[in-house]
């Protein structure tokens, strides 16, 4: 009679320790990957706001709902004809007051530089935003969930424009190693069972 080849095989308590050691890595991964904490949704969002760091009013929102972003792309313009006239405006104040040796110079440049920051926040871009992902950190890269930024209509500073689903791979790589791993539980079990009799 043939001699089972599986019944040589030693250390069926090996297999056991592999099981379990894939059932754990497997329900931590689970819990990542589906029912993640609050620490690790602060460092991997599910989503996330893009701010207006300015005010004024939405020229063109140049991006859809269900488009990719990546690189370097406008997501929403504002009107720049006030903000450039409160940059000429700082422009010709800092002038006067450097050339009269005013006291409150350093302020006027002080508005200046602000007036500057805001004209440049005119163009919203997904560079302007960086995430800590799992290699390291980025520039908001993925897809647009909601847009909330309609054209011809004024905006705060601080206001959420659009929500994106960041491109991360943290989660597919969680979802990723459950089914390995669980896998992997299953066909150790089967070798202990295998072993053991």
């Amino acid at each position: 009679m043939a001699q089972n080849r599986f019944t040589k095989i030693k250390g069926t308590k090996d297999f056991l320790v592999v099981a379990v050691v894939c059932v754990f890595l497997c329900l931590w991964s689970i819990r990542d990957a589906w029912f993640p904490t609050q620490s690790i949704l602060k460092k991997h969002p599910l989503t996330y706001p893009v701010v207006s760091k300015t005010s004024g009013v939405v020229q063109s929102v140049p991006v859809q709902v269900g488009q990719k972003i990546n690189g370097s792309m406008v997501l929403v313009e504002l009107a720049t004809s006030s903000h450039q006239r409160a940059v000429d405006e700082a422009e010709a104040a800092y002038a006067a007051a450097k050339e009269s040796e005013a006291p409150d110079k350093s302020e006027k440049l002080a508005v200046l530089h602000r007036a500057k920051e805001a004209l440049l926040a005119c163009r919203i871009r997904n560079t302007d935003f960086t995430l800590e992902t799992t290699h390291g950190e980025e520039a908001l890269n993925g897809k647009v969930l909601e847009i909330f930024a309609r054209p011809a209509t004024p905006i705060e500073a601080g206001e959420v424009l659009m929500t994106v689903e960041p491109h991360d791979t943290f989660y597919i790589f969680n979802k990723t190693l459950a089914v390995l791993t669980f896998l992997g539980a299953g066909i150790a079990l089967f070798f202990h069972r295998i072993a053991s009799k």
